[in-house]
């Protein structure tokens, strides 16, 4: 039924909701308010007011971006600390020091929905899409906490404010150059050719770079994979952790550590079978064993762990004097490559999906999803043969 105004101020109205008829009000600002009977409706009104009207006098001065600050150190406790690195980093880049849209410096009480419509609106003109939604997802949550807490008013967000798609930013997503099975046997030529000695070109470095290139290993993973994580007999390799590099914020925000992160979700924690050029990289390791809980790759100096940049350099130097004719393959090119092949040779997206730690097998089919194009091709060509 139509809304009736009740008092001047908003409508009321009936509706049927799977079968069952409910009593709604639709305040002046659009929102809308449902219950069995009136009475419910009106206590729900009363507490939502009540939440706009008790804001604490000590949030009256404070900022925006003050506030997200003090939220983000009190879930620190609760996350990794690589995680909450790079929420800091996210929200220094992209909210405190961000010029073109100051919405940090703006007062609590005076925040609305347009504003954080605004803020996104000139985001879409400096960032990637995933560098958007990841601020944005925080703002979010902070916001929510806010509101529960009585410390801003009820924006609702998730409803009165649009995020950009892919077609709206300027800085669109970087295609991944992913090589095909001849050129992953091109970088493995180069990764075991020799100096006149008979010493490695590129040091074990190298066998850390075919490592990844036949696991479909992340680096921060490979270089994180410890002995006890190695199962020699059944030529098998678990995937329980990482190494990351984050800031000491003890030691100030310019000194940085490597540190071991557990496998984020259940899904990145894996098996993953060795074939024959990856299980000779970790035999290639193995003399440099010393205990279960040392690192696998190791160089052949003072048996430190590798880091990141130094595997992206030794690759790059080794594609670089291969007879690939791409040039700017990366680790995470390596690590695309080995979904490429096993898909292309027919294996199950699902046990594909599972091999590479993706969370979901629908982000699997996204990143490929080349493949299944030229596979639809394939497939409808084939009628020509009929």
């Amino acid at each position: 039924m139509a809304g009736r105004r009740k008092n001047g101020e908003g409508s009321w109205g009936t509706k049927k909701i799977h079968g069952d008829d409910y009593v709604y009000y639709r305040d002046i600002d659009g929102k809308y308010y449902y219950g069995k009977n009136s009475r419910i409706v009106k206590e729900k009104i009363k507490q939502d007011k009540s939440k706009e009207m008790t804001i604490s006098p000590d949030m009256e001065k404070q900022t925006f971006g003050e506030y997200m600050v003090t939220w983000l150190h009190s879930i620190k406790k609760g996350i990794e600390v690589t995680t909450y690195q790079s929420y800091l980093d996210a929200v220094n880049s992209r909210l405190l020091n961000y010029r073109a849209y100051d919405l940090a410096n703006v007062r609590l009480k005076d925040l609305n929905d347009k504003m954080f419509q605004a803020y996104l609106n000139s985001l879409a003109e400096n960032y990637s899409l995933n560098s958007i939604k990841k601020v944005w997802g925080l703002i979010k949550t902070c916001v929510r906490y806010a509101e529960a807490r009585g410390d801003m008013k009820p924006l609702y967000l998730s409803v009165t404010v649009t995020t950009p798609s892919e077609a709206n930013v300027t800085v669109k997503k970087k295609d991944i150059k992913v090589p095909s099975a001849d050129e992953i046997k091109l970088i493995y030529d180069e990764a075991v050719s020799t100096c006149s000695n008979g010493a490695y070109k590129y040091g074990n470095a190298a066998f850390v770079v075919i490592l990844i290139m036949y696991t479909g290993m992340r680096v921060s993973e490979a270089i994180g994979l410890q002995w006890k994580d190695v199962d020699m007999e059944q030529r098998e390799i678990a995937i329980n952790q990482s190494l990351a590099m984050v800031k000491d914020v003890e030691k100030g925000d310019s000194s940085y550590s490597y540190r071991i992160k557990s496998a984020k979700t259940k899904d990145s924690r894996r098996r993953i079978f060795l074939p024959d050029k990856a299980f000779e990289a970790i035999l290639h390791f193995r003399k440099y064993y010393e205990s279960d809980d040392g690192f696998v790759c190791v160089n052949d100096k003072n048996q430190n762990h590798y880091t990141r940049r130094l595997v992206e350099r030794t690759l790059a130097r080794i594609v670089q004097n291969s007879q690939c004719r791409d040039k700017t393959y990366s680790p995470h090119s390596l690590r695309h490559g080995y979904g490429s092949i096993l898909l292309s040779m027919g294996t199950d997206i699902k046990i594909v999906s599972e091999l590479l730690g993706h969370s979901d097998v629908s982000f699997t089919y996204n990143v490929y999803i080349d493949i299944f194009d030229r596979d639809k091709q394939d497939a409808v060509m084939k009628l020509n043969q009929i």
